[in-house]
């Protein structure tokens, strides 16, 4: 979590709003709703850039993109554009844009009919294909406007410890989108529900526009408002109950690891078991994922990022990585019904891993994010919950401060050195009137309760703040206050 790294409307991203809106009167005018929705997206996306929402705040954010756009003329042109907006805009564009559409219709200025279809496609069907290892997944679901079809097609990586979006598209050629996800070597294609593809899609997309990275998929990121606002279009998977695992299953599986004919290669059993309760409680942090489950990718997720970020390894533990992490590989890859290709496919991966754990584990970044969880991060703990410690943590003290004042590093599990980096990133903002001291206090008490989870209700309405688009730094501001 953290502060977003999102760039502000600048260079690459700026040229293709220029791009769109040259594009967007002719479209509109054309009365190709799909079209106009994909052009109009380009502007939606831009109120989901923190930074640019950050500098000026998001009402005057809004504000300068519809301006950028509609240039004050008064058209019905203009009209289809604010109601476009409406449909595909965050909170704060939708109240502008409404605003902006408000003064058309006093005008006597409409949108052409056609508009009032928008955001309106009928859903039809949809297809998942999946890996065999459970690494990556892709979701297609087709829709129609009347007898014009088009379809999203939704990338999402499974091996974080929450599954993220890293590939969206709109196309209105259906067959292609289809085509593309299907007879990919290990994966397995079939029809769903529609509501199981919401189902599987609807969270990743919520916290898509922290998760895509806008330097390599500027394109995923402009139409991630019409990728929404299709899901939106689906019934929900009411009858469907995720199965839960739980320490208790995990505990078994590192038994079953532990009596079998893999750990005889694993090495010393205490460093075996380390590795075997780490490595299973990365497993199952996804609900309906079983404990024991390995992939290529997932292995490069688990060691180069999960544990190199979370547990403070002893020379054993290093000693002890390569024997029993290529044994639990080689039993996980069993437990969960891989094929010998597969398997290979697995085996042959964990070299390259293990060549670059060293110089990921010793990066000072590293040592920084391990220091949020380190009185946390037992070898059993469950990566998921560990993950929402460091989140809340890291809201709390943003990792850029503590390890970008000067000097040696601060230690963000140090309560003088939070008390440090507090002081350094809210000392001169604006308190709202109240007095300096006074508003120091609060804040230092709020980033106390985050940092401890106490009380938990801090923490519970931090999480409704950010999910809302407010900038973490304005998340402390405003629970101080």
């Amino acid at each position: 979590m953290g502060r977003r790294n999102h760039r502000p409307a600048s260079g690459p991203f700026r040229e293709s709003f220029d791009g769109a809106l040259d594009e967007l009167w002719a479209t509109i005018a054309s009365g190709d709703v799909l079209h106009a929705e994909v052009q109009t997206s380009v502007f939606a996306s831009m109120a989901l850039m923190a930074d640019g929402a950050e500098a000026v705040g998001p009402e005057k954010f809004a504000d300068a993109v519809l301006d950028s756009a509609i240039r004050d003329q008064l058209t019905p042109e203009s009209a289809a554009f604010c109601r476009l907006v409406v449909s595909l805009g965050t909170p704060v564009l939708k109240r502008e844009a409404s605003r902006r559409l408000k003064e058309h219709t006093d005008d006597g200025v409409y949108p052409p009919d056609w508009v009032a279809a928008a955001g309106r496609p009928a859903p039809r069907s949809a297809w998942r294909s999946y890996d065999v290892f459970g690494d990556l997944e892709y979701v297609v679901v087709t829709f129609g406007y009347g007898e014009a079809e088009h379809a999203i097609l939704v990338g999402i990586d499974m091996t974080t410890t929450r599954p993220a979006v890293i590939f969206l598209t709109v196309s209105d050629d259906t067959d292609k989108l289809i085509e593309i996800v299907r007879d990919r070597p290990f994966e397995r294609f079939g029809e769903i529900t529609l509501a199981e593809a919401r189902r599987r899609v609807e969270q990743p997309l919520a916290s898509a526009d922290a998760d895509l990275d806008l330097e390599t998929n500027e394109s995923s990121f402009t139409v991630l408002p019409v990728v929404r606002s299709r899901v939106r279009r689906l019934p929900a998977d009411a009858d469907f109950t995720a199965v839960e695992y739980t320490a208790a299953d995990r505990a078994a599986a590192v038994a079953d690891f532990l009596g079998g004919p893999d750990a005889g290669s694993a090495g010393p059993i205490e460093e075996a078991r380390f590795w075997a309760e780490v490595l299973t409680g990365y497993s199952s942090r996804v609900p309906d994922e079983p404990p024991g489950q390995v992939g290529p990718d997932k292995l490069g997720e688990m060691l180069l990022s999960h544990v190199v970020r979370t547990f403070t390894l002893t020379d054993s533990h290093r000693a002890g990585l390569a024997p029993a992490v290529t044994a639990w590989v080689r039993w996980a890859a069993g437990r969960q019904g891989l094929d010998e290709a597969a398997t290979a496919r697995v085996v042959e991966h964990l070299p390259k891993v293990l060549e670059h754990f060293g110089s990921a584990y010793d990066d000072p970044d590293s040592a920084v994010a391990r220091t949020y969880v380190r009185d946390l991060a037992a070898s059993d703990a469950d990566a998921a919950w560990l993950t929402d410690c460091r989140d809340r943590r890291q809201l709390a003290v943003p990792p850029a401060g503590a390890g970008a004042l000067g000097g040696d590093p601060l230690d963000a599990s140090d309560q003088e050195h939070r008390t440090v980096i507090a002081l350094a990133e809210f000392g001169m903002c604006d308190t709202g009137g109240a007095p300096r001291e006074d508003f120091r206090r609060a804040v230092q008490r709020v980033i106390e309760e985050l940092w401890h989870d106490d009380p938990p209700a801090t923490w519970q309405r931090a999480k409704k703040l950010l999910a809302t688009g407010m900038a973490p730094h304005d998340v402390i501001h405003a629970i101080a206050r």
